[in-house]
């Protein structure tokens, strides 16, 4: 099977080179290396810094669908910084009321036993640069929101649903 390997590599690189292709190989070390995502960034974060993200981007007491790309560009939301983050949801409540979800679960998913209104912003053009983020937002009301508690603090917003249950 080596063999075999080193056959086919072989005559990759001879093709390579008979083509005139300008093809560099770069030896990099053994090591696996994944892509950084917002996630793993999160996790470097204290307990208290993950929590001041998660208010910054997901909760603002008074805020109408039409005020989502002036928040997102104030608050310094967006997937890096060079790209737009595709979707935002802002809770629609105190910082107490989020951080109350949180109060009966230490650690974990959780879903809110008090309904709320949230503002969903998406971002109207998927592929936008940063400093032409344009979003288009939705209010909608009456919604049970799934977030990651950790050590009694929401630190993830995980989704919503409509609350039926009256």
């Amino acid at each position: 099977m080596k063999i075999l390997f080193a056959c086919v590599l072989l005559m990759l690189l001879s093709a390579t080179v008979l083509s005139g292709s300008k093809i560099q190989i770069r030896v990099q070390s053994s090591a696996t290396v994944f892509p950084t995502n917002e996630a793993d960034e999160s996790r470097k974060l204290t307990l208290k810094q993950r929590y001041e993200k998660f208010k910054i981007q997901h909760i603002k007491k008074d805020m109408t669908e039409n005020e989502c790309g002036s928040e997102l560009y104030k608050r310094k939301i967006n997937k890096n910084q060079y790209r737009c983050k595709k979707i935002n949801t802002f809770i629609l409540a105190d910082e107490q009321d989020v951080k109350d979800i949180c109060k009966d679960q230490i650690s974990g998913m959780v879903q809110s036993t008090q309904k709320f209104d949230i503002v969903v912003c998406e971002l109207k053009k998927k592929e936008s640069i940063k400093s032409k983020c344009n979003y288009q937002g939705e209010r909608l009301t009456n919604r049970v929101v799934e977030v990651t508690c950790e050590g009694g603090f929401p630190v993830h917003y995980q989704g919503d649903k409509l609350n039926f249950a009256e």
